[in-house]
């Protein structure tokens, strides 16, 4: 489908758009700033750009069209395709030690949860990841 070894996946939610918490099937949120941007530095690089979300790929190729920003996007699937990159706001990146995800996952915050008490600047990162009144997300054990 892809090569793989030029191809980056962008996740929707949260990266592209102004995610701030699922809220409807028929609700979407605007582009980030900076987005169309981004996307558009990705192809200039020579990557092929995969768009992935848990939402409908229609629904997200409306979105891009609506945006602008389907001009910079080659494809858009909710599977995980190869890539040398998966640019995510849930990620937790694995270094080989399964110790150091455990401790990440246990005080995980994603960024658009930070940003409903105290938007960042772009290009800020000196604030806190995370505020002291949030709790850490638990697995339910």
């Amino acid at each position: 489908m892809h090569p793989g070894n030029r191809t980056v996946c962008v996740d929707w939610n949260g990266v592209l758009d102004t995610y701030a918490g699922f809220r409807g099937e028929e609700h979407f949120d605007p582009p980030r700033p900076g987005a169309g941007r981004f996307l558009e530095r990705l192809k200039a690089m020579g990557f092929c750009v995969v768009v992935l979300s848990t939402r409908r790929p229609d629904q997200v190729w409306d979105w891009l069209r609506r945006h602008g920003l389907d001009a910079h996007v080659d494809d858009v699937t909710d599977r995980k395709v190869p890539a040398v990159a998966y640019v995510d706001d849930r990620a937790i990146p694995f270094r080989g030690d399964y110790d150091e995800v455990l401790s990440a996952l246990r005080h995980f915050r994603p960024h658009w949860h930070q940003e409903r008490r105290a938007p960042r600047e772009p290009g800020d990162r000196h604030s806190p990841a995370v505020t002291r009144s949030e709790q850490p997300v638990h697995s339910g054990n």
